[in-house]
Order: C-alpha cells, then sequence, then structure tokens
C-alpha cells in the first residue's frame, strides 16, 4: 500500500491529494482557487489551478490557507490535490 493521501475538507469544499497527475497537458485556470459555497460566501487558496479532463485540480508549492468566512482558516500542505464540491442536501418526505 501506498502512502495515505491527505484528504481537507472545508464545508461544501473538499481537496484529495493525488499523486501521478500529469498537468502538463491541463489547462491552467490561474493562481488563486475561488469557489463560491451554497451560502454565497467565498473558499480562497493561492495555489496554481488547473483542468483535465473535467476535473479540477489545484498545486500547492509551500503551505497554503484555506480560507472562508464561515469556517476555520485551513493549512494546505504541499502536494496536487483534486477539487471536488460537496452539496449537502436534506431528504424530505413525509412519514405516514
Amino acid at each position: 500500500m501506498g502512502k495515505p493521501r491527505k484528504v481537507y475538507r472545508q464545508g461544501d469544499l473538499l481537496l484529495v491529494e493525488e499523486e501521478g497527475v500529469d498537468l502538463r497537458y491541463a489547462m491552467k485556470e490561474g493562481e488563486v482557487l475561488e469557489i463560491v459555497s451554497e451560502n454565497g460566501n467565498t473558499h480562497r487558496l493561492k495555489s496554481s489551478v488547473y483542468t483535465i479532463h473535467g476535473r479540477r485540480y489545484v498545486v500547492v508549492e509551500s503551505p497554503s490557507i484555506l480560507t472562508h468566512p464561515q469556517h476555520p482558516e485551513l493549512v494546505i500542505e504541499p502536494g496536487i490535490y483534486r477539487v471536488e464540491f460537496v452539496r449537502d442536501y436534506a431528504l424530505n418526505r413525509s412519514i405516514d
């Protein structure tokens, strides 16, 4: 087995460490990840942001702070992370 992957969650944003991702042919989006959450506030992380095969990745070169006004700041360690947006849904159904 390989080393355990790092996983960070801040509200509805999930960063999952990935190994062996070839980003040479990925489209670079910028130097800051900004994702608006369900409540309208923005998650921000200074990192290189890429998209390849419909997935978004961030490359963190040195420890960086992931911020959001409603959550504690997280220190993200260097690595390549797949970006996932997790939505919380409430099931509404009546019980007879």
